[in-house]
């Protein structure tokens, strides 16, 4: 029964995860740095339970010998004694079972090598555009924050991890904004940088991104920025207004500029559908909508949380108990 609850579960959340997070979206922005670290949370438990099931099968099943005798043995003793399920006749299958336990361990292996490729090549572009930043612009104090300022006519406005060079302005974007709403794009990029966007974005990109085969993991890894810009947008509009964010937010949308992708996060947000900002900071959505899905997305992920937890105590009970492998 365990396993059943745990793959439906696994199996709903990672088709319908999609359609969950879009129509909790008016909940998730009411409290948008909480909403990313739960959804990335939830990616998580998801994949920790995907491995638990596949470890359960390990348990249920018999094929072709891998490992050697005394070892198989004693690894299947093992896995019949921490089943939480009822062990009776394995089922054939025509490969070895120790490929549903390596399955896990290879996947993460496997992850942990692409996600590692991943970070070089992002730490590679950040560098890259430091540089060209670097070049071209100056140091200047704008609205009380210390930024590079870049002699673009267009209006730039993006942050770089602060390591790698901060908040960046365009000459443009002082031409083209008045001091309260200058002071409102400064805040919202200066946010980025206190909150630690950067990370969540890096981390994001390198352990989400080559997930997104999976339709959960790819909603995630596409709401997640855009949840990080409501956070910003929440502390730039208490500290300096709502009227002088979202007047800044049309200008800078009305004449979008070019500005680092991946990299950097810029005022204008990420490209693709997300929710809309100003309609956030002008009138904030009803969330009774989103009450529901958001409920049952909670729901299977607690039950996957427990189920999981479960599964996993009880192969460490028996670990800790004294299954060893022979000499």
């Amino acid at each position: 029964m365990i396993v059943l609850l745990l793959g439906a579960a696994l199996l709903v959340l990672a088709l319908v995860g999609p359609t969950l997070v879009r129509r909790s979206s008016p909940l998730l922005v009411r409290a948008p740095r909480l909403s990313s670290a739960l959804l990335l949370g939830g990616l998580t438990v998801w994949l920790a339970s995907a491995a638990a099931v596949s470890v359960v099968l390990a348990g249920l099943v018999s094929g072709p010998q891998l490992l050697p005798a005394p070892v198989g043995d004693v690894c299947r003793r093992c896995l019949a004694a921490a089943s939480p399920l009822p062990v009776g006749a394995p089922i054939e299958i025509p490969v070895p079972a120790a490929v549903l336990l390596l399955l896990p361990l290879g996947g993460t292996l496997t992850l942990m090598v692409i996600a590692t490729g991943r970070l070089v090549r992002r730490a590679r572009s950040t560098r890259a555009v430091l540089d060209e930043v670097s070049a071209v612009g100056r140091s200047a104090r704008i609205a009380g924050r210390r930024v590079v300022l870049v002699p673009d006519q267009r209006p730039v406005a993006f942050s770089l991890p602060s390591r790698r060079g901060g908040i960046v302005l365009s000459h443009g974007l002082l031409e083209a904004l008045d001091p309260q709403e200058l002071a409102a794009v400064v805040e919202h990029e200066e946010t980025h940088l206190r909150q630690h966007h950067h990370l969540m974005a890096t981390v994001l990109h390198a352990v989400a991104g080559p997930l997104r085969a999976i339709p959960l993991a790819r909603a995630v890894t596409d709401t997640v920025p855009h949840l990080l810009e409501v956070a910003a947008d929440d502390s730039s509009r208490h500290r300096c207004g709502t009227p002088a964010l979202a007047s800044a937010l049309l200008t800078l949308g009305s004449a979008p500029a070019p500005s680092p992708a991946g990299v950097a996060l810029h005022a204008t947000g990420p490209a693709g559908p997300g929710p809309d900002r100003i309609g956030h900071l002008v009138s904030p959505a009803a969330v009774r909508s989103a009450l529901a899905p958001a409920g049952v997305m909670t729901t299977l992920l607690a039950l996957l949380l427990g189920a999981g937890f479960w599964v996993y105590g009880q192969y460490a009970l028996v670990v800790l108990g004294g299954c060893t492998l022979p000499l």
